[in-house]
């Protein structure tokens, strides 16, 4: 029996407590509605402060407070080489570089099959070579024709009138004869220089070669042994010697100025650390925003692809009295603050509030430099 008393005492005083909770409540409300009524008063006594191990005071004070945002800002190369195929329907027989492997202007990548690209190629030469040397014959021979036609007119004729025209005749078909010949080997020359210069692109086409010092990118999968399609990129070289943090974001357009230092932070990586970037060639920024590195960790270098993290300024009010953003509460829009009086009772403040900063809020009207606010 005196547990059981025990227990209806205990729950009663628990059911007295709520009844001082639901009476505190309806008394903050109708202060609240008084304050909404008569804006002269500005200070309200809301409910002494019993759990102040809960609680600190803080002092309003004269900071900076700054208004900041992260841009995530990606290292991209603006010198590569793009390798793509000149041909289709080849095969490719020979891949050369691997990802990660340095190139020097000149180094073969790919080879494509050639079939008897080769064979062709000294045949035509060999005939473009007789037929150039045969057409340097042909002035000789034309004298030497000339010269022996004219040998038997004077030796073998009786040199009149009928001689002569038979002669003069014969000199115009020699020359015509010579006329044709030149003709033609030129016509064949002409036709067969077309020839190897097209299966010397298509030659050439099979090779393809680094025009540029750098790194290797990217290959395609499966390159080796597949079938060339034409334009299709397979691979790509980048200058590993330089490169750029690109981002594209509306803030960098207006913030920075050529010249600037912008702090970035690299958490993950080899390249991990913080750096300084300063904008580069800002006057021809689009949608986007290119930054030079200034200064960084000692490292090997930085990877494409790599991320970082711009901090932005976007607002800042120097030396001006505030607050941190967890001592300043809000109700209908209007901002205010909890002092303690002298008989440690909270008391609202309101008050009027300017920046609002990542960590601290400006404090325009209500407080002084000095006051003390209640802060969780």
């Amino acid at each position: 029996m005196k547990k059981s008393a025990f227990f209806v005492v205990e729950n009663l005083i628990k059911m007295l407590k709520n009844l001082a909770l639901l009476a505190s409540l309806f008394f903050v409300c109708a202060i609240l509605s008084s304050c909404n009524k008569t804006e002269e008063e500005n200070i309200v006594v809301i409910e002494p402060e019993e759990e102040t191990s809960a609680y600190g005071l803080i002092a309003v004070t004269r900071d900076d407070v700054i208004l900041s945002k992260s841009v995530t800002c990606t290292y991209t190369q603006t010198k590569e080489q793009t390798i793509s195929f000149p041909v289709g329907g080849k095969r490719v027989s020979k891949v050369h570089v691997n990802a990660g492997d340095s190139v020097k202007t000149g180094d073969l990548l790919i080879e494509l099959s050639e079939d008897n690209l080769g064979s062709q190629i000294d045949e035509l030469e060999y005939k473009i070579a007789k037929n150039t040397l045969l057409l340097g014959y042909l002035d000789k021979a034309e004298e030497f024709d000339k010269q022996s036609a004219y040998n038997s007119f004077v030796y073998y004729t009786d040199k009149d009138e009928d001689d002569l025209k038979k002669y003069d005749k014969n000199i115009e078909s020699i020359e015509r004869d010579y006329d044709y010949r030149r003709e033609d080997y030129n016509d064949e020359i002409e036709f067969d220089k077309k020839k190897l210069s097209a299966l010397k692109s298509e030659q050439s086409g099979s090779k393809i070669y680094a025009t540029m010092n750098g790194t290797v990118y990217s290959v395609a999968d499966h390159l080796e042994g597949s079938t060339s399609k034409k334009d299709e990129v397979v691979m790509k070289i980048v200058d590993s010697r330089s490169g750029f943090f690109e981002t594209a974001d509306e803030d960098c357009q207006r913030l920075f100025k050529e010249g600037d230092v912008i702090e970035m932070s690299i958490v993950y990586g080899d390249a991990s650390g913080d750096y300084e970037l300063t904008p580069y060639n800002i006057s021809s920024w689009g949608d986007i925003q290119r930054f030079d590195i200034l200064s960084g960790p000692d490292n090997e270098g930085i990877d494409v692809g790599t991320t970082g993290t711009l901090k932005l300024v976007l607002e800042r009010k120097d030396s001006v009295l505030c607050l941190p953003l967890g001592a300043i509460y809000h109700a209908d829009g209007k901002p205010y603050v909890y002092i303690l009086d002298e008989n440690n009772f909270r008391q609202m403040v309101w008050i009027e509030t300017g920046l609002t900063g990542d960590d601290k809020v400006e404090i325009t009207k209500g407080l002084s430099e000095g006051d003390k606010v209640v802060y969780k």
